[in-house]
């Protein structure tokens, strides 16, 4: 869901007396969504709430982004003192072809195996 749904569904919510906090790694979405209570985490899209697999990491953006409940007492956002430079690098890797070894998408039906095939097409 795009962070400025959220933010639309964060003010709703909080109009309603339900507190709540994002956790966003778009600052400028995060800036025209105007969330009523937001943390900002310097890591790539989709990593919000911590580095891969790492589970230390993960516990402790959310722990420090959960204080938030308590520090921010009028809408704002604000920035957590995190930042994952080798995040950045993977996925702009990853944008270049390095670390995706997908196959090429097109418009005809890929399958794992022939049975997933036959399965989908619903043959026996």
């Amino acid at each position: 869901m795009c962070h400025q749904t959220v933010c639309l569904i964060a003010r709703h919510f909080e109009a309603k007396g339900l507190p709540t906090l994002i956790i966003g790694s778009a600052l400028d979405i995060l800036d025209s969504g105007q969330p009523p209570r937001a943390r900002f985490v310097n890591y790539p899209l989709g990593f919000e709430s911590g580095r891969f697999r790492d589970k230390s990491d993960q516990l402790g953006v959310i722990r420090t982004a959960i204080k938030g409940f308590e520090d921010i007492q009028e809408p704002a956002i604000q920035s957590l003192d995190l930042e994952w430079l080798d995040g950045w690098t993977m996925i702009t890797d990853r944008e270049r072809g390095k670390l995706d070894h997908r196959s090429p998408r097109t418009l005809e039906p890929q399958y794992q195996t022939d049975a997933d095939r036959i399965a989908a097409e619903g043959k026996s």
